[in-house]
């Protein structure tokens, strides 16, 4: 069946509300797409999209890709980057649209589907901003629906269309793989495990494996960095009361109550069928929490989830009172969603937000580990770059033109240096080096260390190695997070000599 006649067929006009939903959705993040500035993790993409190659210490190489398109068609601006992301939210809306209709939803369980993703605010946030998260909705509930027309058609031929959605979706952020062993565990505990025998299922298989192979053989030339990048990360530990709370949050604390619903209703006779969905759902659950996985990482199945719920919720209060009762809750669910807007999109100024966020307290429920500023990390995390780009450029371009051609600029981690590199060009500097993730990769760039210029380091442990060290700048922008805030330095005669000894230097944390 052509992708196209899954938002199509089937009395299409159930699906006129949802694709203005859609259409909403992406005009709000559009018009917003510009607000505060770039993020660090943004600056660290466009510069690996100056890169491209199958793979990267932290990132498969869909998302370096996808952005090295928009910065040779649309440029670099903050709305050009932020299309993509806009328009993958307004695609869940349509892709949970479709997937209530597939398991059995008329037109009122459409339409709650596509309000309760619309107002999601994991999925606006994504939505927002260029990262690893992006896609993930739209491709994790496009393979469900493709599993739930396997189900319902016995055409094993979609296998293969399964297949094609899984590998994209790996190549663009690994975590998949760890739904699809809760998809195998939810298989063999259901009817699904008879498609473990089947040819066609394989064959989705070997697409998904040929899809991911090239960036699997990347990991292994460069001897799997991701993997040893898992070893140094912090793992995010919550009591489990604490786990449910986030990821109720992040799926809009009222529209949890469909999550719910969506679960059981898998277990129920009517959904024995699609049971599958349910356990895998619990196992993946159980597993980030296992694993003490950030708690957005569980945010791709919910999607589903909230199809599933829309359809129960219309099953099971079908009189009129009932009616009224769920559409009524979903009227509270959007006025909190639109209560809350601020915090995940950013339609306010940024001074205009911190006095919001101090008046509805939620500073007070911050759980960022590294959040110290009057805003939270996610916000904070876009402001000052430019500032000490041009804290950086003015100092630079002062040097003596023998001592700028070898004066390198060293940024501690990927947000600085990617600073640099996006916004120096235009500031008369040079690239910079940076031994943090892939940036290690892009190696000293011929530097010696005999002039340096460091952004975001301790100057005691400058003084032990450079034979001098000179204040560049002492920048502190507001709204920016505190602890990129540290002074800028000027080392010069550098112990060490970095085009020898750059793989002392990398770290992957």
């Amino acid at each position: 069946m052509p992708f196209t006649a899954l938002l199509t067929k089937d009395r299409p006009l159930r699906f006129k509300l949802p694709a203005l939903l859609a259409a909403l959705v992406f005009v709000l993040l559009v018009c917003f797409a510009g607000r505060y500035g770039f993020h660090a993790d943004e600056l660290y993409f466009l510069a690996c999209a100056e890169h491209p190659t199958w793979g990267y210490v932290d990132l498969p190489p869909l998302l370096p890709w996808l952005t090295w398109i928009v910065m040779h068609t649309l440029g670099t601006s903050l709305t050009a980057i932020h299309l993509y992301p806009a328009l993958a939210a307004a695609a869940t809306v349509l892709l949970v649209a479709r997937l209530a209709s597939e398991l059995g939803g008329q037109r009122r369980a459409v339409i709650t589907a596509a309000v309760l993703t619309a107002i999601s605010p994991v999925a606006l946030a994504f939505g927002h901003v260029l990262s690893t998260n992006a896609l993930d909705m739209p491709l994790w509930t496009g393979a469900v629906l493709l599993l739930v027309r396997i189900e319902k058609t016995s055409n094993p031929r979609l296998w293969l269309a399964f297949g094609t959605v899984a590998g994209v979706a790996l190549m663009h952020k690994y975590s998949l793989a760890f739904y699809l062993a809760a998809l195998a565990v939810g298989s063999l505990l259901s009817t699904w495990r008879r498609w473990l025998l089947n040819r066609w299922f394989w064959g989705g298989i070997a697409i998904a494996f040929a899809i991911t192979l090239p960036n699997v053989l990347w990991q292994a030339h460069h001897r799997f960095p991701f993997v040893e990048l898992q070893h140094h990360h912090r793992n995010v530990i919550l009591r489990l009361l604490q786990f449910i709370y986030a990821q109720a949050l992040l799926v809009n604390i009222l529209s949890s109550a469909f999550v719910i619903a969506g679960a059981v209703f898998f277990f129920t006779p009517p959904m024995k069928r699609f049971r599958a969905l349910g356990w895998a759902f619990i196992a993946y659950l159980l597993l980030m929490y296992t694993l003490h996985a950030k708690d957005y990482l569980v945010t791709p199945v919910y999607p589903a989830m909230l199809a599933a719920g829309a359809v129960a919720a219309e099953r099971w209060f079908a009189n009129t009172w009932g009616r009224r009762l769920v559409a009524a809750y979903v009227i509270v669910a959007c006025a909190l969603s639109v209560l809350m807007l601020p915090t995940f999109v950013p339609v306010l100024s940024i001074d205009a937000f911190a006095r919001y966020y101090q008046v509805m307290l939620l500073h007070r429920t911050e759980s960022e580990e590294n959040a110290y500023s009057a805003v939270p990390d996610y916000y904070s995390s876009c402001f000052g770059w430019k500032e000490r780009a041009e804290a950086v450029s003015r100092y630079y371009n002062a040097l003596a033109p023998e001592e700028r051609q070898k004066t390198a600029i060293y940024g501690s981690f990927y947000g600085q240096a990617g600073a640099i590199d996006h916004f120096g060009p235009a500031l008369g500097l040079p690239k910079a080096i940076c031994s943090h993730h892939s940036y290690w990769y892009w190696g000293s760039r011929g530097y010696t260390g005999e002039s340096v210029i460091v952004l975001d380091s301790d100057l005691e442990s400058l003084r032990r190695h450079c034979a001098s060290v000179t204040l560049v700048a002492d920048p502190k922008i507001q709204w920016a997070r505190p602890d990129w805030e540290r002074p800028i330095y000027h080392c010069r005669k550098f112990d060490r000599d970095l085009t020898k000894e750059w793989d002392a230097y990398r770290h992957f944390d």
